[in-house]
């Protein structure tokens, strides 16, 4: 049998003669019979069940052969059946076609279920009715879901209600508020009838709104599904409020934009409060540092009053003994005097370390640089440490490459420097032991170390070794001598030439190693004539082409001249842009600039100069001229480019030396 669609069976109970209801019933059953979702039979004009489907059994529980027959109320509650809802639904489809309705409705074992149903009135020409086409689905679960759902919003609307200490409310998709609850009221100061359908940007203080800070906050809720920040709020008095705040984008099931939920809370007793002890932490830091540093200095008060008696004691004692004629014999008179040009040398070196570190600090230290050979600074040290070591039977080592290792430096700093290293060296290290000086090369860089198997640093020291009066013991019964400055000292002369010192000690008794690092000077002559021969006292730069940047007017002048003055061609530029352009157009030999200008300043221009191509200029030597004068400022510097620092006001010695060892410049 050729099956029939369903809608034209539909239409067949209105067309068709009575004769063919069989027919039609037949063919329905074939479509429906296999539909397990949904329960689907017919009912005749007066209400019984004439069909079922697979559907109609798993949801209902009755097989075809019990419910057939049988009129359809049976699947209605009692209270249903008193009241004629079966007979009035069907009732209502004949009247009007179509009865809609959504209910409980009961099982084969008396369990309800919630019930979507339709009823379809079926229509045998001239009007009689031929029965009903009765459509059921069970929609419990949903609407169990859809009713915790409702629960849980009455209890979370109920409990957000009357939560005072946030402020929670709900905004639309545009930002306009459209709910209100008592914490918000408290903490922002309007009732909902005052607030609800406002903007919520009026929270805001009035430079956020003109930076369009409330809309951005938005922006980032609906891209990151979340905004928070901390900041300040107005409230409906005007008076601010340090604010915890908290904006989450609320979607619908499709993916729709609901709106926001926004959570408030106020911080500032919190802010205050956190503020305060924030003082009271810096408060007691200082306090204890202070305290810290006028032990320091008690400590170094103590000690250097005791090493400077102490050789004063043995001059002062031997000169008395000296100007007793007749009391001392001819070797007593020659220990006596080798004691005293002993003692006053050691207090020569304590005054000096005193005043170095002084001079230092303040940045009043006079630096005379220049091409210098490495291996020959460490050789030097070496050999003025090794009568010192021979008296303690210290193995003194040194290690050296056969090729000059050159430097940018003052040769007597920078051997004060080694000599500081190896001093301490052979100081804590006991006798018997052994001290080894090493230079080496590594890649732009010239490293100087001196190794010991001493006495070691503990971990708890290892940070403070190169702070200035500061001793591992500086006990009155310390078993070495000294001020604790060397290392300070040794440290911040290093930096000023560019450099940077560490120390490393697996602990105490395990012996030091301290290592200097400074930079290679770049020459275009590395052979051995060339390492020979020293920069001259009186620096000509005839035929350098200078480009000197500085905002200041009479600073250009002076420069200018100075540079005139030797033989230097000079061009000008009054900023760092107009600077870069002409240096581009005139590819001067060497660039001189300050760093400290307007709009655009030193550093930002030597970036730029080293982005450019080796054809465009991006090679310039270049020299920082500035009122910057501490040791860091020389290691930012150099580290940004520049091939040297010379602080203002310079010498002119000290820029034209600068000048020639920047382009690799020497008289002929």
């Amino acid at each position: 049998m050729k099956r029939t669609p369903y809608t034209e069976i539909v239409v067949g109970y209105q067309e068709q003669p009575a004769s063919r209801l069989v027919e039609a019933q037949e063919q329905f059953q074939l479509l429906v019979a296999g539909v397990q979702d949904y329960a689907i039979f017919l009912l005749d004009p007066a209400g019984h069940v004439v069909s079922w489907n697979a559907g109609a059994e798993r949801i209902k529980g009755y097989r075809a052969d019990e419910i057939i027959g049988q009129h359809f109320s049976v699947f209605y509650r009692p209270e249903d059946l008193r009241s004629a809802h079966p007979q009035q639904e069907l009732e209502t489809a004949r009247r009007e076609g179509r009865y809609e309705e959504q209910g409980w409705r009961v099982r084969k074992d008396g369990s309800l279920f919630w019930a979507s149903v339709v009823i379809t009135a079926l229509q045998n020409p001239p009007g009689t009715p031929a029965g009903f086409l009765k459509i059921t689905r069970d929609l419990t679960e949903p609407r169990r879901a859809e009713q915790a759902l409702r629960e849980s919003e009455e209890r979370f609307r109920l409990m957000v209600e009357c939560v005072k200490d946030y402020a929670i409310f709900m905004l639309d998709p545009e930002g306009r508020i459209v709910s209100w609850n008592a914490g918000a009221e408290r903490l922002k100061g309007y009732r909902a009838e005052e607030i609800i359908g406002s903007h919520f940007s009026r929270f805001y203080p009035e430079e956020d709104l003109k930076t369009g800070k409330p809309a951005r906050e938005l922006e980032v809720a609906i891209a990151e599904g979340r905004y928070e920040e901390e900041g300040w709020r107005v409230r409906k008095d005007g008076s601010l409020f340090w604010a915890s705040v908290t904006i989450t984008a609320v979607h619908d099931r499709t993916g729709a934009l609901r709106g926001f939920a926004k959570v408030t809370r106020d911080l500032t007793r919190q802010r205050e409060a956190a503020k305060q002890q924030l003082e009271l932490v810096r408060e007691q830091s200082a306090r204890a540092a202070a305290e810290k540093a006028n032990q320091v200095k008690d400590e170094f008060l103590a000690v250097l009053s005791h090493e400077l008696r102490t050789p004063l004691n043995a001059i002062v004692g031997w000169s008395h003994l000296l100007r007793s004629p007749g009391k001392l014999g001819p070797e007593q008179v020659t220990r006596g005097l080798d004691a005293i040009e002993r003692n006053a040398t050691i207090q020569n070196q304590i005054v000096s370390d005193v005043l170095d570190i002084s001079r230092i600090t303040s940045g009043k230290v006079r630096m005379s640089p220049r091409r210098v050979d490495a291996r020959d600074v460490v050789t030097a040290a070496v050999d003025t440490i090794r009568l010192a070591a021979d008296a303690k039977r210290i193995d003194l080592r040194w290690v050296v490459p056969a090729e000059p290792e050159l430097v940018w430096a003052d040769p007597d700093r920078l051997q004060q420097v080694v000599w500081n290293l190896l001093s301490n060296a052979v100081k804590f290290t006991p006798a018997g032991g052994h001290v080894e000086a090493s230079l080496a090369r590594t890649a732009s860089r010239v490293v100087i170390a001196v190794h010991d198997t001493g006495v070691g640093i503990s971990p708890e020291f290892l940070p403070h070794v190169f702070e200035s009066f500061r001793q591992a013991d500086s006990s009155s019964t310390r078993a070495h001598g000294g001020l604790g400055l060397g290392l300070a000292i040794a440290k911040r002369l290093v930096e000023i030439h560019g450099g940077e010192v560490r120390a490393s000690s697996e602990g105490e008794n395990r012996g030091t190693t301290l290592t200097v690092t400074l930079p290679v000077m770049a020459v275009a002559d590395l052979s051995p004539a060339a390492h020979s021969i020293a920069l001259p006292s009186a620096i000509r730069l005839d035929g350098v082409v200078v480009l000197v940047v500085d905002d200041h007017q009479d600073s250009r002048e002076l420069v200018t001249a100075l540079l005139e003055g030797l033989g230097a061609a000079v061009h000008c530029a009054g900023s760092a842009t107009d600077g870069l352009a002409r240096l581009r157009a005139e590819r001067p030999d060497v660039l001189v600039s300050d760093l400290e200008m307007p709009g655009e300043n030193g550093y930002e221009m030597i970036q730029k100069v080293r982005a450019l191509l080796p054809g465009a200029g991006g090679l310039t030597p270049a020299v920082a001229l500035t009122a910057y004068a501490r040791p860091e400022d020389r290691v930012r510097v150099l580290a940004a480019g520049f091939q040297d620092h010379v602080a203002k006001p310079a010498r002119p010695e000290e820029l034209a030396a600068a000048i020639a060892a920047a382009v690799g410049w020497k008289r002929p």
